[in-house]
């Protein structure tokens, strides 16, 4: 498997996160993949963002799920960094990104009755993304992806209330797992791939850490510096 790079939430230490900016500047650093975590609004509509509470992220407060997307979108998410940028919608990085970069998905919630997979799945399918998206989670959101959406890719994702991801992989019959950094040894990334399971890693941000990862034999590598991964990779591989 070639070894990979994925821009976690875009070059989200430099730029705002999660926003259609730093997704286009991971393209344009050469990320194979670009991570963005996918949330519901209070009208249902499918929203990219890591947290559920608005302080950090944006100039607004409260809960993200008591708001509309129409309401969501009129919030600053670009503040930390002197920007100007608002919310997008999952939709909007497919009619951006679909089919020029790999989607890792992080959802982070499943909605009533695997209302957001669902809704997810056909944005996939609309796009005729299905050979360059997967979902990754932990197990509540797993076992909705392996029961409503079969046919989407999974990766597990290993989380201190979840550490033994490789069992998750298994059991979910998924094709990659994400390892925490600190959460993991040699012995699993070697158990995994003799089940020709991928590995991930979350994350790395400089050349020593991307050497150690990969010399591991770790497939991907999820980083906030895809500056530095491009440099790395110009470098060295």
């Amino acid at each position: 498997m070639k070894q990979t790079f994925c821009a976690h939430r875009g070059v989200s230490a430099l730029m705002p996160e999660n926003t259609l900016p730093a997704f286009a500047a991971s393209l344009a650093l050469g990320a194979d993949e670009i991570e963005f975590d996918i949330r519901l609004t209070k009208d249902n509509k499918l929203i990219v963002s890591h947290d559920d509470d608005l302080e950090r992220i944006s100039d607004g407060n409260g809960k993200l799920c008591d708001y509309t997307m129409e309401e969501l979108k009129k919030l600053n998410i670009g503040g930390k960094h002197g920007w100007k940028v608002p919310f997008c919608e999952a939709k909007d990085v497919f009619e951006l990104l679909s089919g020029k970069i790999i989607f890792n998905m992080h959802v982070k919630e499943s909605g009533e009755n695997g209302f957001l997979i669902k809704e997810l799945a056909k944005l996939i399918h609309e796009y005729n993304a299905e050979d360059t998206c997967y979902f990754a989670a932990v197990p509540p959101e797993l076992e909705c992806m392996q029961k409503y959406t079969p046919e989407i890719k999974r990766c597990a994702i290993q989380h201190p209330d979840y550490p033994n991801v490789w069992d998750d992989a298994v059991k979910y019959d998924c094709f990659r797992v994400q390892f925490w950094y600190g959460m993991f040894e040699q012995k699993h990334i070697d158990l995994l791939h003799s089940k020709n399971i991928g590995c991930n890693v979350f994350f790395a941000d400089t050349h020593e850490n991307y050497k150690m990862y990969f010399d591991m034999g770790m497939d991907n590598i999820l980083t906030n510096r895809m500056d530095l991964a491009a440099e790395y990779r110009e470098n060295n591989m």
